[in-house]
């Protein structure tokens, strides 16, 4: 009866606080805490999520939210809130709700890998050329001596998002194809040299599943994981999805109090994870709230029931490759970390492990798209997950771009009991961290979120007639592909990859453009050298391009 009464008054507090519109000045105003200094029920953890979720949906300009608790081993809560489309209230988001879960799908290849390891196929720390025997690299010795372990690790030659734009772009048609090409990109990085996010580590695991079992990395997962566990609402790729238009949130992109979209994954260029929105290894899977707290529990018992040994799962949530940090209190995104005495540290497919979350042993592993904000946290101790997925993604690295990760905390925070006051602290104590800009004083992309057409300013006839032409880039030029320029009509396009696009100067004199190509809120800009003037080189992303043709 306890419980009951206490989630009336809850729900009572959110009602009076959305009647009269006004903003408490803290969160404290939608909870409450533990009764005569017990624990807190589970219904009353229950109560106090939906409401904190439902408080900041009106807070945000994040149109909705898909969320799953796992607590003592069981699924309390696979909810979805808000909607799928901004401004749409008649598109609710559900439990069934798919998502992109972007990166969160390296722990599913992972996953992949722990399967092989455990059937005794292939060792944590082979090396990669034993059970891929066409990989190449530039760098012969990390060819010769890059192993499964470094790769799962983020401890390769690859440096942080190295090789991610022509991906991006569409130069290569599949996933064999963009690893067969690796042997073209200069890596920058000395082998084993730390810690540097590469998506390209898990690429090459997806082949190296599809070497060993003659499978696609995702049939492999589904077959020895996803039917096992009943997962039938986790796909590879948007194309696999039956009724994909009702099944799949739209996706938005934010600014300030701004909110562009919705966007269809499947058809809408703005927030394409690549032009054919194919499988990748390194994060194309859509899930729901409901098979998250599915994988969430088989996370959570070690692979019971599937893999033999609890070992691999253990193996994934150990650290391995330390991430260095030079904060010493309260994250951003709510981790608590001390430099002395505590180490911060990626596992296999794992972002962050480590003591680090209100006192517990924790393991997480977050997933961004141009169009969703993916958040999970594990405390194992406690049979405790949260996955928390946002249909929106902001621009730019001001302070929302970690509440999802907040929310999270938040969230963790409710189900270990710990008191209202520490919750409001450590919000507190990340927002500052954040530097938070308030969301009126964001700067937005006039282009994307006032409307405003990029320039588009007339040049000399010759300097029009010399652009057009080849260009190869100067560095890895076997991987990054051709850049072409023509003029069909009157306005120059440029194509990179599966993208054609104008070419609008911005300046008299030709020396910058813009590509005219809508992704992610992004704008595109490519500068050009005049040296010589019949062939003119171009610099784009920082990459530098010489006219060959």
């Amino acid at each position: 009866m306890r419980a009951i009464y206490v989630v009336g008054l809850i729900f009572a507090v959110v009602a009076l606080w959305a009647a009269t519109l006004g903003t408490p000045p803290s969160l404290r105003a939608v909870f409450t805490e533990s009764i005569d200094g017990k624990p807190r029920s589970v219904a009353e953890k229950r109560a106090m999520t939906v409401a904190f979720v439902e408080r900041m949906l009106q807070e945000q300009p994040i149109p909705g939210y898909s969320l799953s608790v796992v607590y003592r081993n069981e699924t309390v809560l696979a909810q979805g809130f808000g909607t799928k489309q901004y401004g749409n209230p008649n598109t609710s988001v559900t439990a069934s709700t798919l998502f992109q879960i972007g990166s969160y799908t390296k722990t599913f290849t992972a996953l992949g890998i722990a399967k092989l390891v455990d059937d005794g196929l292939v060792g944590w720390n082979d090396r990669v050329k034993q059970h891929l025997p066409w990989f190449q690299l530039m760098d012969k010795y990390a060819e010769a001596h890059t192993t499964l372990a470094d790769l799962l690790s983020m401890n390769s030659v690859f440096g942080a998002h190295e090789g991610d734009i022509p991906q991006l772009f569409g130069v290569f048609a599949s996933e064999r194809d963009l690893v067969e090409h690796l042997a073209f990109l200069n890596t920058t990085r000395s082998f084993r040299d730390g810690y540097a996010y590469s998506n390209m580590n898990f690429v090459i695991l997806g082949q190296v599943i599809q070497h060993v079992t003659n499978q696609t990395w995702f049939e492999f997962l589904k077959a020895t994981y996803l039917e096992p566990l009943g997962m039938n609402e986790t796909f590879g790729q948007v194309w696999d999805i039956p009724h994909r238009a009702d099944a799949i949130s739209s996706g938005h992109i934010v600014c300030g109090n701004h909110v562009l979209g919705p966007f269809q994954p499947f058809n809408a260029t703005m927030v394409a994870l690549s032009p054919r929105n194919n499988r990748s290894a390194d994060g194309s899977i859509l899930s729901s709230a409901n098979d998250m707290a599915k994988f969430s529990r088989f996370l959570l018992s070690h692979g019971h029931g599937i893999l033999k040994s609890p070992n691999v799962v253990q193996d994934m949530t150990t650290g391995h490759t330390v991430i260095a940090s030079h904060i010493d209190g309260v994250s951003s995104a709510g981790y608590t970390f001390h430099r002395d005495g505590n180490v911060q540290a990626y596992g296999y497919g794992i972002d962050t492990v480590g003591t680090l979350m209100y006192g517990y042993d924790y393991f997480d592993k977050d997933g961004d798209t141009p169009a969703f904000a993916m958040r999970t946290g594990f405390i194992p101790t406690e049979g405790l997950a949260v996955t928390l997925n946002a249909n929106a993604e902001p621009t730019q690295d001001d302070g929302f771009t970690y509440v999802v990760s907040r929310m999270r905390t938040y969230i963790l925070g409710i189900f270990l009991d710990i008191s209202v006051d520490e919750l409001e602290a450590t919000w507190q104590a990340a927002l500052a961290r954040s530097g938070e800009i308030p969301a009126d004083e964001v700067q937005c992309d006039a282009h994307y979120f006032d409307g405003e057409p990029w320039a588009n300013v007339a040049i000399a006839s010759d300097k029009e007639t010399n652009l057009v032409g080849a260009y190869e880039f100067t560095e890895s030029r076997g991987y990054n592909g051709k850049v072409t320029i023509t003029k069909p009509h009157d306005q120059q396009i440029m194509q990179w990859g599966a993208y054609t696009k104008p070419l609008l100067a911005t300046s008299r004199d030709a020396t910058e453009f813009i590509w005219a190509l809508e992704l992610g809120a992004m704008t595109f800009t490519v500068d050009v050298t005049w040296s010589n003037a019949s062939k003119p080189s171009l610099s784009i992303a920082g990459m530098e391009l010489l006219k060959v043709e």
